[in-house]
């Protein structure tokens, strides 16, 4: 570990040339107590078998100069030995060329690699099989991925899987270093994951390409190790392995409590996964234009009912009972840019925006009193509380908000706020298809129409999540270690 009297005296340009980010930050005392999963990626036929359609690449032959296929059954060995999931990745493209569209740059370009290398990345064939040697130590439990592009997050529910096994750090191996692996370890990075990648457990075209890429990850994405250190490092892991088997259920047990009107929320008995260090509370658009009687929105009579319910007030009692658990708050907003920059004239948008700018003056827009937080709760932010922007209805899209619960190591949700039926349904909704197990304080949540708020959660308590009311949420959070 180098010392801060060490640093002080080198030249800020060159730290960064001289030395690893994440070495300087202590990256595997971290490690050692995240929950962990190995990415296993793309180790298929076309790019490791000499005969494989890619094999002109000579990724073959510099997997087998650097040992990379043994290195990668003794990190998969390893990892089982601790408890550590194993995921694989293929990259294909659809059997019978289904997506590849005949007209676009992507479809004629394919096409053309085709005409030089017949069915290339084509699913159920023998070239995007994994590799024999590495299918010997795939086993029945392993999930296996299939991805269309570079990465192996996007287009593919790794995201909801990582969530799911409250993963918070990556054990990269495979191919092509400088490509799929990169893009997956960039990727994690971006999302608030610790991604470390196994030097020689991967592989690329040559040596030199490789070790370029491995110094671009180290420098400032991901740690870098090699297989004995990593092996080495896992002696002292720390996370005690997820159960085997299946909880198992009495379904004469459960028909019982289901006739008595229990949810299965309430049988699976929900309130023994909250954990405080693994929470976080949303707040969602708790602002004037839904909350006060002189906001733009007052029409909608959102105001009213949270008068009536006394839901400001279940916000407030929510939010002191998080803190006194260190359970994070965070505050969500929903505004375009100040002055309406992200309007843009002659689209469909901006002559939505302009005929509800018609009725409704400067509504929606940033840096004014109506999408301000509501004035009787405001005062309740703290400093170091985050208050997230966001454009539309959900809490994730195009907001930093998924990277800063990982980074949190949150993967439990306790979410209320405002319209029930439009801000927070697609906030819960997308938090579940994102893995996050997702908690609705009912009483704390208000929209236009009775009726609709009781139907939103009831879709909750039916599909998504429990549907807690204030008092006993209060209770639980309070009974937490």
């Amino acid at each position: 570990m180098v010392e801060k009297e060490e640093l002080e005296e080198e030249d800020p340009g060159k730290i960064l040339e001289k030395y690893s980010l994440y070495e300087l930050a202590a990256w595997r005392e971290h490690f050692k107590k995240l929950p962990a999963v190995l990415l296993v990626i793309d180790p298929q036929n076309d790019v490791l078998d000499e005969k494989g359609t890619l094999s002109f690449w000579n990724v073959w032959k510099h997997a087998r100069e650097v040992g990379t296929i043994e290195n990668m059954k003794r990190v998969i060995s390893a990892c089982r030995a601790r408890g550590i999931p194993v995921i694989w990745a293929k990259q294909y493209r659809l059997a019978g060329g289904k997506d590849v569209f005949p007209g676009t740059f992507d479809g004629d370009l394919l096409s053309l690699i085709r005409t030089i290398i017949p069915n290339a990345f084509m699913q159920d064939t023998w070239e995007t099989e994994i590799y024999e040697e590495l299918l010997e130590v795939m086993e029945d439990k392993d999930i296996v991925l299939g991805k269309h592009g570079s990465s192996m997050f996007e287009g593919t529910n790794l995201d909801k899987l990582l969530k799911s096994l409250g993963t918070r750090a990556l054990i990269v191996t495979g191919v092509l270093t400088d490509f799929c692996v990169e893009a997956t370890v960039r990727s994690a990075c971006d999302r608030g994951l610790l991604a470390v990648t196994v030097s020689d457990a991967c592989a690329t075209e040559n040596q030199e390409l490789h070790e370029k890429a491995l110094r671009r990850l180290e420098r400032l994405i991901g740690p870098v190790i090699d297989t004995e250190g990593l092996l080495s490092l896992l002696e002292e892991y720390q996370v005690p392995p997820l159960p085997q088997e299946p909880r198992a259920f009495d379904l004469q047990k459960v028909g019982e409590s289901l006739g008595k009107g229990f949810s299965l929320n309430e049988i699976v008995e929900w309130d023994s996964y909250l954990k405080a260090e693994k929470t976080a509370f949303l707040v969602i658009d708790a602002q004037n234009d839904n909350l006060h009687e002189k906001g733009s929105l007052n029409f909608l009579g959102a105001w009213k009912m949270a008068r009536e319910t006394g839901a400001v007030e279940n916000v407030r009692r929510l939010v002191e009972a998080c803190r006194a658990k260190g359970i994070p708050v965070l505050w969500v907003k929903q505004n375009r840019l100040p002055g309406g920059k992200d309007i843009f004239p002659g689209t469909l948008d901006a002559g939505v925006m302009k005929l509800i700018h018609s009725v409704l003056p400067g509504a929606f827009l940033g840096d004014t009193w109506d999408t301000d937080i509501y004035e009787e709760l405001k005062p309740l932010i703290r400093e170091d509380e985050l208050v997230i922007e966001k454009l539309g209805w959900s809490a994730f899209e195009g907001t930093p908000l998924e990277r800063y619960l990982n980074l949190l190591g949150v993967d439990t949700l306790i979410v209320c706020g405002f319209l029930t039926d439009f801000c927070v349904e697609s906030t819960v909704r997308q938090a579940s298809d994102k893995g996050f197990f997702t908690i609705v304080a009912s009483d704390a949540c208000a929209t236009a129409i009775e009726e609709d708020h009781q139907l939103a959660l009831a879709r909750f308590d039916r599909l998504i999540g429990p549907v807690i009311p204030t008092e006993r949420l209060v209770e639980t959070i309070g009974r937490l270690d």
